[in-house]
């Protein structure tokens, strides 16, 4: 299950609208993933807040004139931008001398949104040599390290945050997924129970518990602590992409359908949804075979490496599930292949079942999804038996 991590603090804040229609030129806003320039003022009503207050890259919900809706306040469009122009805006800030330190900072936010994880650690340590004592810059790379799968290397930032700052609750929730990919999940549980203890309505722990008891087999906790996730922060878009993986897990593919649009509707730059919308299409399990759709798998899975870079192997297991359910398995083998070497400091678990969908591929077999059985409920189909997958016969 993916790990839920989030960059800047979110203010909560209560909006009101400005004055003024939405012309089509402002349309073309609307879902595009954005930052800000350093002199930007957002606003709440007639109150200005400090732009750092603002959670970004944002998605812009909402267009008024020459205003948008990013996270939690309305931002000018001339201070609004493109998530793929900030990194050159940000280095001319860089360039500028003035800003610096906060250049570094907001150009490694900006990398950390593109999924591009070396130059965020390369941004963040140079800042860090001006602010060596500044928490938020270790937790920042702690979570670029952690994209990196780099994980002791991230440990030992989220550790270094928490030195700093002993109730970052960041910094606990970087280091808490940490555990799980290291397999400690006794480690994880505890650590997302502190933050609860600390913040009894934080959804970042609650979504990220989830994973620990899916992990534990503790499917209804998993299902249970998601619902709780989204109910405190129903923006929060890996909940919903992880609760789609449940369903999807669990044998409701209607329901993971929806909760995957629903992701990639609050975070259309975020790879997950599409993977895991590519996984529905491409292995959908007999009983929902209506389901499955190899030119859509392939398209959502292609977008997912995208988003990706092409250098995370779980992306490019959609992929290679996406041409085996085409009958490709030349090109199946390829990917997952990669998919094979990219995961080899991964848990065992995960794998195990990469391995295992390649010797489906390249005996020339789709690989199809077999339900979870929860207690006391039959698996919706007699096909399948045993074990979480099975190749298609």
């Amino acid at each position: 299950m993916t790990t839920i991590r989030r960059f800047l603090p979110v203010v909560c804040i209560v909006w009101t609208l400005h004055s003024g229609g939405a012309s089509a030129a402002d349309e073309e806003w609307l879902g595009e993933t954005v930052m800000l320039k350093v002199t930007a003022v957002p606003q709440v009503g007639t109150r200005r807040i400090d732009y750092l207050d603002i959670d970004v890259p944002a998605t812009v919900e909402r267009v008024q004139g020459d205003w948008l809706w990013v996270d939690s306040a309305w931002v000018r469009k001339a201070d609004a931008l493109l998530l793929d122009d900030a990194p050159a805006y940000y280095t001319k800030v860089i360039n500028g001398g003035t800003q610096r330190t906060v250049g570094y900072m907001l150009r490694a936010i900006s990398w950390l949104g593109k999924n591009e994880y070396e130059n965020a650690v390369k941004d963040l340590t140079v800042a860090l040599r001006a602010e060596p004592d500044n928490a938020f810059f270790y937790r920042l790379r702690g979570s670029a390290r952690y994209g990196k799968h780099d994980y002791d290397a991230a440990l030992a930032d989220f550790n270094e945050a928490l030195r700093l700052e002993p109730n970052n609750l960041l910094a606990m929730d970087g280091r808490g997924c940490v555990w799980i990919e290291k397999g400690e999940l006794a480690r994880s549980l505890k650590e997302f129970n502190d933050m609860l203890r600390i913040d009894p309505r934080n959804a970042l722990a609650y979504g990220n518990r989830a994973g620990i008891w899916f992990d534990m087999k503790e499917y209804e906790k998993s299902l249970s602590d998601l619902n709780r996730a989204i109910q405190l922060d129903p923006k929060l878009s890996s909940a919903y992409a992880n609760r789609g993986r449940w369903y999807m897990k669990h044998g409701d593919y209607t329901k993971a359908l929806d909760d995957y649009k629903k992701s990639l509707k609050l975070a259309p730059r975020e790879w997950i949804a599409y993977h895991g919308l590519a996984r529905v299409y491409a292995t959908a399990p007999v009983f929902e075979a209506h389901i499955r759709d190899g030119k859509r798998a392939l398209e959502m899975a292609e977008k997912a490496c995208e988003l990706s870079l092409w250098n995370d192997w779980m992306p490019l297991t959609g992929l290679a599930a996406a041409y085996a359910e085409l009958g490709d398995f030349e090109a199946a083998v390829k990917w997952q292949t990669k998919a094979v070497a990219l995961s080899r400091q991964e848990r065992e678990l995960a794998r195990r079942e990469v391995r295992e969908q390649l010797e489906c591929y390249q005996a020339g077999k789709p690989y199809y999804d077999e339900p979870i059985k929860l207690k006391d409920e039959a698996v919706p189909t007699t096909e399948l038996t045993g074990g979480e997958k099975k190749a298609a016969p």
